[in-house]
């Protein structure tokens, strides 16, 4: 018997009440599915509902309408139970701890043993174990969101959860991040859900690349890159890498969608 999806949504629709009586309809008759151990990337137009449907997954804000479920339990119980980590675009540390004691922090709240071990364990595998006595402020724009990661994997979700977590980042410091994210994923086995604006990024990141369509946000096409692994500067400059980022914006294109 195979195991159930990590991420099962169907017929999910989220609409916002707006004021004077208007209403916005984010996103409309979502049907997804998403398995343990896979890489999926959300990419669509600015305002499509990627974000939304990543705050409907942890459980930030609530559906409208459809049924949606994460490790096989309503949201709500999935949030409490710690089933999902989730990293933003910016790494809202806490300036006034140090780095180590950053990654312990939801330790920390559910009072687990040995967290000061796992702190250590989680910043030897996002490669900052030197820096475990330093403060946030201390540390790069990337060193800061490896340090968020490591903070979101200390309890060992079932699923990590990132909204656009490098779009603040250079270039270069990007493609390095993307790297490092890959090694981390490979090393845990988490399943991520990946939001972002970018198609090379979502291309390079994943084993799946969701195409929402414009407001109200639909899912429109459902892509597997099909590349190798381990990816490196190799694939960025091979002919698969090419393809599917062009299958990927003529998709976005074919539904009146925009990326970077």
């Amino acid at each position: 018997m195979s195991a159930p999806p990590v991420v099962a949504a169907r017929s999910l629709g989220k609409i916002f009440a707006g004021g004077a009586g208007d209403a916005v309809e984010a996103l409309r008759e979502i049907d997804l599915e998403i398995d343990a151990g896979e890489f999926v990337s959300l990419i669509g137009p600015s305002g499509c509902g990627k974000s939304t449907l990543l705050r409907l997954i942890a459980d930030l804000v609530a559906p409208t309408s459809g049924r949606l479920e994460v490790n096989g339990k309503d949201p709500h119980r999935a949030r409490l139970d710690r089933d999902y980590g989730m990293v933003f675009q910016r790494a809202t540390l806490l300036d006034w701890r140090t780095v180590a004691r950053n990654v312990e922090l939801p330790l920390e709240i559910m009072d687990a043993a040995g967290r000061q071990d796992r702190a250590r364990h989680m910043l030897d595998l996002v490669q900052l174990g030197e820096f475990a006595g330093h403060y946030p402020w201390q540390l790069s724009g990337g060193m800061q969101q490896r340090v968020a990661i490591a903070r979101a994997l200390a309890f060992r979700p079932a699923l990590l959860l990132m909204d656009e977590p490098f779009g603040a980042l250079d270039e270069m410091t990007r493609e390095l991040m993307q790297q490092e994210l890959l090694r981390i994923w490979h090393e845990t086995g988490t399943t991520v859900v990946f939001v972002t604006h970018s198609i090379p990024e979502a291309v390079f990141l994943s084993t799946t690349v969701v195409v929402m369509s414009s407001r109200p946000g639909r899912i429109s096409d459902v892509i597997a890159t099909g590349l190798s692994h381990p990816r490196n500067e190799d694939t960025r400059a091979s002919q698969a890498y090419y393809d599917t980022i062009t299958e990927v914006r003529t998709a976005l294109r074919r539904h009146d969608g925009a990326a970077t």
